[in-house]
């Protein structure tokens, strides 16, 4: 049986990196790691990722799938990080490539 992704993150239930009452609904920013990046880049989409308006009610383990001219390519939420600076506080979310299950 599948379990959710606070379930996996070794973090006990009321210590969950990314608590729902965290959530603005306002913009993300999206961050891709080196494979990511790469992978998005060979196949030209990059950029297209990079300017996803995700929402801060994306979670950590949620699956992103970008199709573009009939191919779907498929991410994962695998980190979710606030930042915060000059220009106020931001969701920051890291997607990776390819799109793993737990299997579990």
């Amino acid at each position: 049986m599948a379990r959710t992704p606070a379930e996996r993150s070794g973090h006990r239930t009321n210590q969950s990196p990314s608590p729902e009452d965290c959530a603005t609904g306002g913009p993300a920013i999206i961050a891709l790691t080196a494979v990511a990046r790469h992978y998005a880049s060979k196949q030209g989409i990059a950029e297209a990722v990079e300017a996803l308006d995700l929402g801060s009610d994306c979670a950590t383990g949620d699956l992103v799938s970008l199709v573009q001219a009939g191919t779907r390519h498929d991410f994962a939420i695998i980190r979710r990080r606030w930042t915060v600076g000059e220009g106020g506080v931001r969701l920051e979310l890291t997607l990776d490539h390819p799109a793993r299950s737990s299997g579990q």
